[in-house]
């Protein structure tokens, strides 16, 4: 390979490793998201309480899809939460949705759970859960951007934004 070849794959491997392609998604104050930093999670995380139930919610995004990881913690009564692929006013509908609080038989990545029976926690449980989303048309996310995803909770979806950072 020449000079001008080396250059120009190396300018490839650059431009697709750039941290600009990924990064961590960032929430946004806003009505019923308050942010927190909790432990064993990143300082940018959402907080979100109602129905018996509390929810941070951290997040991730790259030129596919971004990703949010939900920590839910029951109160003194259990809770059951549907999750759906339905959009939520501007909210981007979820594509798909994992159970990861515990392994799941056949399926390292947990059990699915978008459209399917609802979630449930018991009484001062904890549940995590990982959803990716889909993105209205084909155009990236770059750092500074905004998007919106639906957080499931127990009285239904609620729109949470985030700002597109940096790694």
């Amino acid at each position: 390979m020449g000079r001008t070849g080396f250059s120009v794959a190396l300018l490839l491997l650059l431009t697709n490793c750039s941290p600009a392609n990924r990064g961590d998604l960032s929430p946004v104050a806003g009505p019923g998201v308050t942010l927190a930093s909790t432990e064993g999670l990143p300082d940018d995380t959402a907080r979100l309480s109602g129905s018996g139930v509390t929810a941070d919610v951290t997040g991730r995004w790259s030129q596919q899809n971004e990703t949010i990881e939900i920590r839910y913690r029951a109160g003194a009564v259990p809770v059951r939460i549907a999750i759906r692929g339905g959009a939520t006013g501007i909210a981007r509908p979820a594509t798909s949705a994992w159970d990861r609080t515990k392994p799941f038989p056949g399926n390292a990545i947990g059990r699915p759970l978008l459209d399917e029976a609802p979630l449930t926690i018991a009484a001062n449980g904890e549940a995590r859960v990982q959803i990716e989303f889909a993105r209205a048309n084909d155009t990236p996310l770059s750092i500074g951007d905004r998007v919106t995803l639906a957080v499931p909770m127990p009285d239904g979806a609620r729109a949470v934004t985030f700002r597109a950072g940096g790694e």
